[in-house]
């Protein structure tokens, strides 16, 4: 690792540099490079240099999962670095263009990342919504069960349609978040059900491993 402008970087020229938070978004981007043997380095920049200007050049909120491509180009915001990762590399992790399938995938992606995140967010972080008041926490709660209602109703063998896909992947990680998951999982058994399938991936466990919480 080689440090610029307070920023740490990696040296591999070959390789990706993903710059995440352990156990937050980032991991979501981890388990599709794992499984789709994508060379990279993870990066946990620390809060003050995330903070930092060169940092902001790269993620104007100062906000992580940010991509870095071998050839340089910056990517920020989760879904937008899945969608170049998956438009760039061959990956059976969502159906091909046409196949419904792959319409679905989205779908849950867009859900999960909007409903799902925006209840995660207002459960972690009340004060960014004006209060730090437990009825922000309690409302998000129930907005998150909600949501796990929804997948458990709607959604399909998987989340990515036919097979295990990136939208199963999403959702694996938003359960980490959840401190009763056993027993929310165990009440909607479709759901239940893909988190296991996604747990028993080697690929996934390997990332949980390497989930070093920051000081």
């Amino acid at each position: 690792m080689i440090i610029i402008d307070g920023i740490i970087m990696s040296d591999s020229k070959n390789h990706y540099k993903l710059y995440g938070i352990p156990y937050l978004g980032s991991m979501v981007i981890e388990f599709l490079m794992e499984e789709a043997n994508i060379k990279y380095d993870i990066i946990f920049p620390t809060q003050e240099e995330r903070n930092s200007a060169e940092f902001k050049k790269l993620s104007p909120k100062g906000l992580v999962p940010v991509l870095i491509t071998p050839n340089g180009l910056s990517i920020f915001e989760g879904l937008a670095i899945i969608n170049y990762l998956l438009d760039t590399h061959k990956t059976n992790l969502i159906a091909p263009i046409g196949d419904p399938d792959r319409a679905k995938c989205w779908q849950w992606l867009s859900f999960l990342a909007t409903a799902l995140g925006n209840a995660n967010n207002r459960f972690f972080f009340p004060e960014r919504y004006g209060s730090t008041e437990n009825t922000i926490k309690e409302k998000a709660a129930l907005d998150r069960k909600a949501c796990y209602d929804i997948l458990q109703s709607h959604s399909d063998l998987f989340l990515s349609g036919k097979t295990f896909g990136i939208a199963d992947f999403y959702f694996y990680m938003f359960m980490q978040w959840d401190e009763d998951k056993t027993s929310e999982l165990a009440k909607r058994p479709k759901l239940e059900k893909i988190y296991n399938h996604i747990d028993q991936k080697s690929s996934i466990q390997k990332v949980m491993k390497n989930q070093t919480p920051q000081e």
